[in-house]
């Protein structure tokens, strides 16, 4: 289960918003903020569904065994799951632990005194569907001037799990707890 890194040129060609006229060579669709990984030898990509900011309140997923053909998983978790998030939901950031798929995901633009932040949810399956994990965000305040969102999930060397995240122009990693429920302090 390892991250697929692409270059910034990569992404671009992608997941263009206008993708008749760019003709995208990997699925139609408005997506952004696009998180490939392999699970069980297959490919998959969750993107952010690109709609007018009160329209993106699902995720659908991606799957290839071969990175030419793609399957459609559609709304593998919405604003109706997560009850919370009434607005924008984006960035997804996924990882597999213990046989269960989690996906961590931005949701409302948090500001001071808001509910939203970075979610996460859980599935036994990449395709879901994903259940809210905690019926709350993980992260809702604004830490060091970093906006809780445009997360990254990582799982080091020695089996820890890490979260960059941020948003205007400031940045914090954070240690996840093992349950990924909370955070572990430094």
């Amino acid at each position: 289960m390892k991250n697929i890194l692409f270059s910034l040129t990569t992404i671009g060609l992608l997941f263009t918003s206008n993708c008749e006229a760019q003709q995208n060579p990997v699925f139609k669709g408005w997506y952004a903020d696009p998180e490939a990984i392999i699970y069980n030898n297959e490919y998959w990509i969750f993107p952010t569904y690109s709609a007018p900011y009160e329209q993106q309140t699902h995720f659908d997923a991606f799957s290839s065994k071969d990175l030419v053909n793609w399957k459609k998983h559609p709304s593998i978790i919405d604003n109706k799951e997560v009850k919370w998030a009434e607005k924008a939901m984006w960035a997804p950031s996924v990882i597999e632990k213990g046989g269960k798929y989690y996906f961590f995901f931005a949701a409302n633009d948090v500001h001071e005194g808001e509910i939203g932040g970075i979610g996460v949810a859980v599935a036994d399956r990449p395709e879901g569907p994903y259940k809210d994990l905690l019926g709350k965000p993980l992260i809702n305040d604004i830490v060091h001037g970093a906006q809780p969102i445009d997360q990254y999930v990582f799982r080091d060397k020695d089996g820890q799990h890490y979260m960059f995240y941020g948003g205007w122009g400031h940045c914090n990693v954070v240690k996840l707890a093992d349950d990924f429920k909370s955070l572990v302090p430094f």
